[in-house]
């Protein structure tokens, strides 16, 4: 099998490609080879050749053609045979064939055409109108193609509405679970509340030297409860909320001392860097503990096994009237391909059992409520670091006051 060089493109069809078409000619005489070629050639189509329907299947086999002229009368496997072993290699992608013979017969033409042929010229061809039927039949080529793309982007677009229906439907359901969470939360707060207040204050041991007491860090848990019983229901119940301000810093402090006392990190060093002037954004309080806490908690999740396992998180004033807070460990890191889908809800790399997959969209959903960023920064082997960029609050509405303190 052999291939002409190139010829410019004359044709129509071929200027609006990037590449010529291909047209293959299978002959097992050379003369007639050359000739089908000297006549297609003022085309501009890029000729590919074979002497026999074994070279022609190879060729296919090989790159698929855009259009095949197929001499019947050949020994060995003949033109009719070859045309039915073409269409089952082209099932997926259709291209034209048309059967060129010495023979003039109706019965010729009708079993060419049950074999899958497109179409029939008699030899000798006369050489306008085999140029006049390749170029029609490329045209037929031409929109099968553009068909073809047309189907699988509208295949790959219905997969994908699908997939956001089933998401959708996921969150719809949780979301008619959101009230009565809410409801069971609230009364557990109460419960503890009352708990709490009955509690006989004691004197600070030597652990509590360094930290709030336990009475204190069960109420603020307490007070969590119940800001997060009142979100879910928020959630569930959309109304106009009240402007409120978190001081990040002391979210941080609230968020570590949680995770001590509930032990969820105590096999990490857990370091923080604050600033000397309070880093408040306009947010709810019990919402920028949730996302610290789903942050510090991720991170010390992903540090199990790893060795001297060390969490840093802080918070300082960045340039543009913003705030920065980030929490980075020193585990294994993710890779692109879980790093792509960390927001994905129901996405997680934890066992079964052991998450929801919930956690970061959730995290990312209040982030940009406050009008802010969070950024992922992960590589193998190299840790993982969450940035949370965030407008401050206006200056004049930063006082003390203003910023929910913990119940004592």
């Amino acid at each position: 099998m052999s291939q002409e060089p190139d010829a410019a493109p004359s044709h129509p069809l071929a200027a609006r490609r990037a590449h010529p078409w291909r047209v293959l000619i299978v002959d097992d005489d050379e003369a007639s080879r050359k000739t089908a070629a000297a006549l297609l050639s003022p085309a501009g189509y890029a000729l590919v050749f074979a002497s026999s329907g074994h070279e022609a299947l190879d060729a296919v086999r090989e790159a698929s053609p855009d259009l095949v002229l197929l001499d019947v009368m050949m020994p060995g496997l003949d033109g009719l045979e070859v045309c039915r072993r073409l269409r089952e290699l082209s099932r997926e992608d259709y291209f034209p064939i048309v059967l060129l013979t010495a023979l003039d017969g109706r019965r010729e033409v009708v079993l060419g055409l049950e074999a899958g042929a497109d179409d029939f010229l008699s030899k000798p061809v006369h050489g306008a109108e085999l140029r006049a039927r390749v170029a029609n039949l490329l045209k037929v080529r031409a929109y099968h193609q553009l068909l073809t793309t047309q189907r699988d982007s509208a295949l790959a677009t219905v997969d994908e509405l699908r997939q956001q229906i089933l998401r959708a439907d996921r969150l719809a359901t949780l979301g008619t679970f959101a009230a009565g969470v809410s409801h069971e939360l609230n009364n557990i707060a109460q419960v503890l509340h009352v708990a709490v207040s009955e509690l006989p204050s004691e004197p600070a041991g030597p652990e509590e030297q360094d930290g709030p007491g336990t009475r204190q860090m069960l109420a603020v848990a307490t007070q969590h409860v119940t800001e997060l019983a009142r979100g879910i229901l928020r959630m569930a119940r959309p109304q106009e909320d009240r402007t409120l301000l978190a001081d990040l810093g002391r979210t941080l402090v609230e968020v570590r001392d949680m995770l001590r006392i509930t032990g969820r990190a105590r096999h990490v060093r857990l370091s923080l860097e604050l600033p000397d002037s309070p880093c408040v954004i306009p947010a709810s309080p019990v919402h920028a503990q949730q996302v610290f806490l789903n942050l510090l908690s991720n991170a010390a999740d992903a540090l199990s096994g790893t060795p001297q396992p060390e969490i840093q998180a802080g918070v300082r004033h960045a340039p543009g009237g913003r705030v920065e807070a980030w929490v980075q460990d020193n585990g294994p890191g993710m890779s692109e391909e879980v790093l792509a889908r960390v927001f994905e809800p129901f996405f997680t790399t934890k066992p079964a059992g052991q998450g929801t997959g919930l956690g970061l969209p959730v995290v990312k959903q209040l982030v940009e409520s406050w009008g802010g960023q969070l950024h992922f920064q992960s590589r193998p082997g190299h840790g993982t670091r969450v940035v949370v960029d965030a407008p401050a609050a206006p200056s004049s509405a930063t006082t003390s006051s203003n910023i929910p303190s913990p119940i004592a």
